[in-house]
């Protein structure tokens, strides 16, 4: 899969751009606040209908512009389409295949994007939030029908909640509780399924790097191991009825993550935990290869705490994903460059030319 032309119109500072890329490695070169961290946007737009950078939609409109447009011709599985998003002050439309969606779901179904960008560490420093998301992109792409399961215990959640926050009556709480339960496990197998599946795939990568090879995760799922959700639910009743909300359950799921035995947060450095991250997204690109699925990467600026050799092993295993990838820096010289086919873009003042 890859995108074979990008059109981009008023998307922050960019002005009106029109790239084929290659399918394989893309190199957008220039300097700092010229352009490059937002064409990685523009492309993350069209694969998930928002930026990974801010959550406010109306930023990304170049100022003194009504509206921006992102569009892409998509090949995949040996056929293609155009997907493309344009966005006004006041709403959104995105197409695919030339009809009108309403879920970033299909958008992420037709066009796996991921990414790695500076803050990628988060995801072993900071709350159990990040690590979800981490794992439910995969599972979302692996496990057909989670993403039903996934919305429709969330809604029930919300349900539930209500009904502690209002007083309402144990025996309608209970209620809500059997669909809860229901969805609940079928959420919790196939999050455990995807794990165990995904670190399969791990050790490829993670022995290039020998302070990485020894990583372990496991998953907790958000209540008591061994016991069984509609009885925790029971048990927790009276507590989650005084603070208004259910404590417990596959909303609280979490990765435990850890290397010789020790919390990766504090056995690795800041430079370690970011490669630990970016081989865990290239685990989930094989896993998906071997899936016949493809993934576009978008990498903004390799981790800068790596040395020469580390970040040419990095630079090698991103192109055996067989991903297409993006990546972004400031010169050229900080990329391995070789004889194998790539393309080089250059960005400066909003604008994308071609480099031979």
């Amino acid at each position: 899969m890859a995108i074979r032309s990008l059109e981009v119109r008023h998307f922050r500072n960019l002005k009106d751009i029109h790239i084929k890329p290659l399918p394989g490695l893309n190199y957008i070169i220039g300097p700092n606040g010229s352009g490059k961290s937002s064409l990685l946007e523009a492309i993350h737009c069209l694969g998930r209908g928002k930026s990974f950078r801010t959550h406010k939609t109306n930023r990304l409109i170049c100022e003194g512009c009504s509206s921006f447009t992102v569009l892409g011709h998509v090949q995949q599985r040996g056929r293609q389409f155009t997907v493309g998003m344009h966005r006004e002050r006041s709403k959104s439309t995105i197409k695919l295949a030339g009809r009108l969606i309403a879920r970033s779901s299909e958008l992420t179904q037709a066009l796996p994007v991921t990414v790695l960008e500076p803050g990628l560490h988060r995801l072993i420093e900071e709350g159990p939030e990040y690590r979800r998301k981490f794992l439910d992109w995969g599972v979302f792409h692996v496990e057909h029908g989670f993403h039903h399961i996934w919305n429709t215990y969330r809604r029930v959640l919300a349900q539930r909640n209500a009904a502690l926050r209002s007083g309402g009556a144990r025996a309608s709480i209970i209620n809500w509780d059997q669909e809860l339960v229901q969805t609940a496990v079928q959420l919790d197998q196939a999050r455990q399924r995807y794990l165990t599946d995904l670190m399969k795939y791990v050790p490829i990568y993670s022995q290039k790097f020998p302070d990485l090879t020894a990583v372990r995760i496991t998953y907790q799922r958000g209540w008591r191991e061994g016991e069984a959700y509609a009885d925790y639910l029971a048990a927790q009743y009276v507590s989650d009825k005084e603070r208004g909300f259910t404590q417990f359950g596959p909303h609280r799921a979490d990765l435990r993550i850890r290397i010789q035995g020790v919390d990766a947060r504090e056995y690795l450095s800041r430079g370690q935990q970011k490669v630990l991250v970016a081989l865990l997204v290239l685990a989930q690109c094989e896993q998906m290869r071997m899936r016949d699925t493809s993934v576009v990467v978008l990498v903004d600026d390799l981790p800068s705490e790596l040395d020469t050799e580390k970040r040419n092993i990095l630079m090698q295993s991103l192109t055996e994903t067989g991903a297409q990838i993006f990546l972004t820096g400031t010169d050229r010289s900080l990329f391995p460059l070789d004889n194998s086919e790539h393309g080089m873009f250059h960005v400066e003042q909003g604008r994308v030319h071609v480099i031979d």
